[in-house]
């Protein structure tokens, strides 16, 4: 009896030290766990998809997914629509595995990328024929730049980055071919996916004839350095209004209760001459509300509508690794006048903290990056139509103009 008690006050002193270790080092553990390895390894990555298979794409006019929700709850038609857009969907793998990944259906990332489609993707399916590639996206730390010389000469991060973007391109090649050239198209991204699509909106579209069919891009989420006006795009320069067309509109959001960005953080930048790690210090911000790129405050009163669809995964999901497949089965109601908007002289757009909502942020810094699309949905739907609609007269007239 006396020896089963003492291996039994053996177990639970083991245990309790379990319990304390990972209370006390729940984020290293956390790391450990999703982080990727200590080296990017290009031939332990899956092989590039094939984009002519439908399988490779998360959203495609030919799939029924969740983009096709409407508001109405009416499924979506984008056979009549007369613009395309090509997207390309934000970080949703964070480990454990690669440093890129594997876009297995039955992992967490694909579980993510059910809200995205959601909140993001529905916004076009009045006005566009929607089409997501699902890509070997980059793992989450390859935004964190490290601080040991020798991790920093690995160039993992860019690796990753550089492989991601590959897929990207394939798949706007396959985008391409399988379509009327003639017809306008939008491109749009969001985090991960809009360093990606901004760059396929330099190297592909800027100063080249698609530049004639481009109506907007809306690469947003991202902290652009203020020296991509510059180093970046010639001829597509940085939305001035609501009504532009051929220009580009982006902003990160952040609530008025916390700092808001960190100005002395650096983020992965591509630029022609190569990856580079930049100062957010000054960033590009389009008003998402006024559609100006200046710094005046946008009233709550003429916010169209946030969406607030809640999150269909839970941190257990994201250790575990498991796509759960819940999915939705219709779009929440707007909630026009949620917030103000407003971007500062350093370029960060700031909104009214939100509480008590789906929209409520815990962290310190009031990061509301997962909310960037969601919380102006309806502003954004309408500005594309509206981008849309500036597009079609300019292009009528110039036709008329030729006649």
């Amino acid at each position: 009896m006396k020896i089963l008690l003492k291996i039994s006050a053996k177990i639970i002193g083991v245990i309790l030290v379990l319990i304390i270790g990972v209370v006390l080092f729940r984020d290293q553990l956390i790391a450990a766990r999703l982080g990727p390895p200590d080296t990017f390894t290009a031939t332990e990555i899956p092989s590039r998809p094939d984009y002519n298979d439908l399988a490779a794409w998360a959203s495609h006019p030919d799939i029924a997914d969740t983009a096709d929700l409407t508001l109405t709850g009416t499924p979506a038609n984008p056979v009549g629509a007369a613009v395309d857009v090509f997207y390309v969907h934000p970080t949703t793998y964070f480990g454990p595995g690669q440093w890129n990944s594997s876009m297995d259906l039955t992992e967490n990332a694909a579980q993510v990328l059910e809200k995205v489609l959601g909140g993001h993707g529905t916004i076009f399916n009045d006005c566009c024929r929607f089409y997501a590639p699902r890509y070997r996206e980059a793992h989450i730390s390859v935004f964190t730049k490290p601080t040991d010389a020798v991790e920093l000469e690995k160039d993992n991060s860019f690796k990753a980055l550089e492989l991601a973007y590959g897929d990207v391109e394939a798949a706007f090649d396959v985008f391409l071919a399988n379509r009327d050239p003639a017809r306008p198209f939008i491109i749009a991204g969001h985090s991960q996916g809009s360093l990606h699509a901004f760059r396929l909106m330099e190297m592909r579209v800027d100063q080249t004839p698609l530049e004639d069919m481009l109506i907007a891009a809306y690469p947003i989420g991202f902290w652009f350095s203020a020296d991509k006006l510059e180093r970046g795009p010639k001829s597509i320069g940085l939305c001035q209004n609501a009504g532009e067309t051929g220009c580009f509109v982006t902003y990160d959001t952040f609530g008025n209760a916390g700092p808001g960005r960190d100005v002395t953080g650096t983020i992965s930048h591509w630029y022609k001459t190569g990856w580079e790690w930049t100062s957010g210090d000054k960033t590009l911000c389009v008003n998402p509300i006024s559609w100006r790129p200046d710094t005046e405050l946008a009233e709550k009163i003429t916010h169209k509508g946030a969406m607030p669809l809640a999150t269909t995964f839970n941190a257990l999901d994201l250790l575990l690794n498991r796509n759960n497949g819940a999915t939705y089965g219709q779009l929440a109601e707007p909630v026009p006048g949620l917030t103000w908007a407003q971007c500062d002289a350093g370029g960060t757009l700031f909104i009214e903290s939100q509480f008590n909502n789906v929209f409520a942020r815990e962290d310190d810094r009031e990061l509301y990056h997962s909310s960037d699309w969601q919380l102006f949905y309806m502003d954004i739907k309408a500005n594309v139509e509206n981008r849309i609609a500036q597009y079609m007269v300019i292009n009528q007239r110039a036709a008329a103009a030729a006649e």
